[in-house]
């Protein structure tokens, strides 16, 4: 078994901060990865790890401006759950327009043929 390498270690205690959404600057995160036992961090690398996982700023509950991750999008499969895929289903007696998620809509076409 494979031991986890410190950058590993370092990109799991930087995305776990930001699920937190509590840090509003770069500065923050510095401190509390230094705090967390990380030495060789600073604004740049911050800012570089930033940047690679589309982290942005935005409003948390409190109104307050806060580095945060964007919701993962995997990809779906078939073994993915429907309640997941299919957002919406509206119709009009001649229609039926069904709202997917992102890259989802191939697939619940291939369900509709196939159980049709």
């Amino acid at each position: 078994m494979r031991t986890p390498s410190k950058q590993e270690d370092l990109v799991k205690a930087f995305k776990a901060l930001l699920k937190e959404e509590k840090f509003s600057s770069q500065g923050e995160i510095v401190t509390a990865l230094q705090e967390a036992g990380f030495d060789n961090i600073n604004q740049s690398k911050i800012s570089r790890m930033l940047t690679k996982f589309g982290a942005v700023r935005t409003r948390n509950a409190k109104m307050e401006m806060v580095y945060c991750l964007p919701t993962e999008l995997g990809v779906p499969t078939a073994s993915s759950p429907l309640k997941n895929l299919v957002l919406d289903i509206d119709h009009n007696h001649s229609v039926v327009v069904i709202r997917t998620s992102p890259g989802a809509a191939q697939l619940i076409c291939t369900f509709i043929r196939f159980f049709r």
